[in-house]
Formats: C-alpha cells, sequence, structure tokens
C-alpha cells in the first residue's frame, strides 16, 4: 500500500466521500493502517468529521472499533463522546457488541 492511496482514503473519510472510500477499500488500502506521524485512522477521522456514513461503511468493512490512535490514544468511542454525536455513540456501540 503506499502512503498516498491511505492518504486519499484519510481525506475522504473526512469530507465524507463515501464513493473514494469504497474506490480504497474496493483496492485493499487498510482501514486499521495508522500512519506513524498522523497517528490516526480513517475511522476516528470520520468520527472527528461527524461523517456517520462513512463510520458505518468502516466499522460494516474492517475498521476496529477497538482500536485506540491519536496522540491521546483514544479509542473509537472516547472520540465519538467527546463530540457528542450520539448516532455515531450508538452505531460503535453496536459493532463493539459483535
Amino acid at each position: 500500500m503506499s502512503a498516498g492511496d491511505w492518504k486519499d482514503m484519510l481525506h475522504a473519510a473526512e469530507t465524507g466521500d463515501l464513493a473514494l472510500l469504497k474506490y480504497h477499500l474496493d483496492n485493499d488500502v487498510n482501514p486499521n493502517y495508522q500512519h506513524p506521524e498522523l497517528l490516526t485512522t480513517p475511522l476516528i477521522v470520520g468520527i472527528e468529521s461527524g461523517q456517520e456514513a462513512i463510520v458505518r461503511y468502516l466499522l460494516e468493512n474492517g475498521a476496529d472499533p477497538n482500536l485506540k490512535a491519536g496522540f491521546s490514544n483514544d479509542s473509537p468511542l472516547k472520540v465519538a463522546k467527546s463530540y457528542k454525536n450520539k448516532v455515531i455513540v450508538k452505531l460503535i456501540k453496536q459493532f463493539l457488541k459483535k
């Protein structure tokens, strides 16, 4: 996987570009990859950006709801709670039960 593919997928997660996100996942870009400098994942970026459809799609397609990321090493659930997004919090909890 090239860093460009991952960065492009990260941008798709941030902006809500579901078609681009699907393209990268279909081409084997790892949804759980953490860049060594950015220390984040597409799931965390989607949560921070309030992209509910992106978060759902990532979770349905292999994103780990337990994978901590960021400089603070927060879980996706903790990040969602800090952004006070009840829909995303509920969604993550559903995937934590699986």
